[in-house]
């Protein structure tokens, strides 16, 4: 998650914080801010500094101009409206609708492939609501004018994520397979069953898993297991 704010010099400044995104139908759930996180910017959110924006001009208030949901920040590439803001104990929780146009599904689809997994808002300190903490070195925000939440490519806090349903993985599994097939064919007969076989073999090696028992004698060491034999990682 990441937010932009204007400096003292006037500059529009872009700051990332941790988002989860759980993505069903065309409707986007998840959190913009999550409280206590340093970002890369030194900039912490304080539970309560999203109040006023969202009474003022959340999805429930009588606003003409409610907080936007954006395309990369772009204010004239909206892709949706938030039907839910709200703060908990986590941090500042969202749900949006999607519209069923170009730039909403392309967000849907790149959400529920992964490739795009943050969100960002962008927002306007208020500075008489803004504290530097020494001992944390960061300016801690306790109220902020939240103006719109976009998803983006990238953000600045390096736990960034998103998260998909069961059901979108399990499709995404079988659009894989699907993909994979498809490319397997496409080749020469003499290619196909040598590609095969080194994917088996990448799975069979995928599946090894480290096997430590704390109450044997071997204590400390590390196996692998292949068929009936283990190996000790240990003596390589």
């Amino acid at each position: 998650m990441s937010g932009s704010y204007v400096d003292k010099e006037g500059n529009l400044q872009i700051v990332d914080l941790k988002v989860d995104v759980v993505e069903a139908d065309r409707t986007v759930k998840g959190y913009l801010i999550v409280w206590g996180v340093k970002d890369t910017f030194d900039t912490i959110f304080v539970k309560g500094c999203c109040s006023r924006s969202i009474k003022d001009r959340g999805p429930k208030s009588d606003a003409k101009q409610k907080i936007a949901h954006l395309w990369q920040h772009e204010i004239d590439n909206p892709t949706g409206q938030f039907t839910v803001l709200k703060e908990d104990d986590y941090g500042l929780y969202f749900e949006a609708i999607l519209d069923d146009i170009p730039i909403g599904e392309r967000e849907l689809k790149q959400i529920r492939s992964g490739t795009l997994n943050q969100f960002s808002v962008g927002f306007n300190y208020i500075w008489d609501k803004v504290e530097y903490d020494e001992n944390a070195d960061a300016v801690l925000l306790y109220e902020i004018e939240l103006m719109e939440g976009s998803v983006v490519t990238f953000g600045s806090n390096a736990e960034t994520y998103a998260m998909r349903s069961p059901e979108q993985v399990i499709q995404e599994k079988e659009n894989l397979i699907d993909d994979t097939e498809d490319f397997i064919k496409s080749l020469p007969r003499s290619r196909q069953l040598e590609l095969r076989q080194l994917i088996k073999r990448h799975i069979s090696i995928a599946s090894l898993k480290p096997d430590v028992n704390p109450l044997k004698p071997n204590e400390g060491k590390e196996f692998i297991s292949v068929g009936e034999y283990k190996l000790n990682l240990n003596e390589f």
